[in-house]
């Protein structure tokens, strides 16, 4: 022990040990200090980091579950039971399949070959034409069809949800996880669900998977194309882990 008794010598090495005792005593502070920092923030680097993730599976799903949908108003003969509607789709520059509704929503027959044919009601006059590749084709033609005349409404094309190409990312899913992985640029390490919901309730679910760790999962509103060209409310439901 160091006391008032001892010389300068000693003194002076009691003065070095309460030093490095006090160094020792600065650094614990400060690596406790960092510790519990690192404690502090961690969670939110990470739930950061998840968000992130997330939100690029999200960007990268609503862009494959997309296609172009082109849609038309025709004003047809109200007498006729069954239009010719000639050179129609060199018109709106699409070969696809197509659904045509009536004013009511009615979906109409449609049999298309390079023109189309449709069947309808004695007067009515206006149909709603919509095309996809989502649609499928109906080759041949209807007998009896008459050619008729028509004038075309406002045309408009622009990429929609449909839910065929959900479904079928889902199947993709339970057939060949690691393949879609692949194409959704999931990183190697993290895993994902995808679940669709229908405005009623019902789900379509993607095959449960072992997780050991926590899922960060989000649920968003889409607007999507049903097969009938109907466009109606759902939502998906997106967890990853890794």
């Amino acid at each position: 022990m160091c006391s008032l008794g001892d010389d300068m010598k000693r003194k002076m090495s009691c003065l070095g040990v309460v030093s490095h005792v006090g160094v020792v005593l600065s650094f614990v502070i400060f690596v406790t200090f960092l510790i519990f920092i690192f404690i502090i923030v961690q969670p939110m680097v990470g739930t950061k980091n998840n968000q992130n993730m997330l939100n690029n599976l999200k960007d990268v799903l609503i862009e494959r579950v997309s296609t172009e949908l082109t849609s038309v108003s025709v004003l047809v003969d109200e007498e006729s039971l069954c239009v010719r509607l000639s050179g129609f789709f060199n018109e709106i520059g699409s070969g696809k399949g197509v659904i045509v509704r009536n004013k009511e929503g009615k979906v109409l027959s449609k049999i298309l070959e390079q023109n189309l044919d449709v069947t309808k009601n004695t007067g009515e006059t206006f149909l709603k034409i919509y095309s996809s590749e989502e649609f499928s084709i109906e080759p041949g033609t209807i007998p009896g069809c008459q050619e008729s005349d028509y004038t075309f409404g406002l045309i408009k094309s622009e990429k929609n949800i449909f839910e065929t190409r959900i479904i079928q990312i889902i199947e993709s899913y339970n057939n060949d996880y690691e393949s879609l992985k692949g194409e959704l640029d999931i990183a190697q390490g993290n895993e994902f669900r995808l679940d669709f919901v229908y405005a009623n309730g019902t789900i379509i679910l993607t095959e449960e998977k072992e997780v050991l760790v926590d899922v960060f999962v989000d649920k968003f509103p889409i607007q999507y194309i049903n097969k009938y060209a109907v466009r109606e409310l759902g939502s998906l439901n997106v967890g990853i882990w890794g």
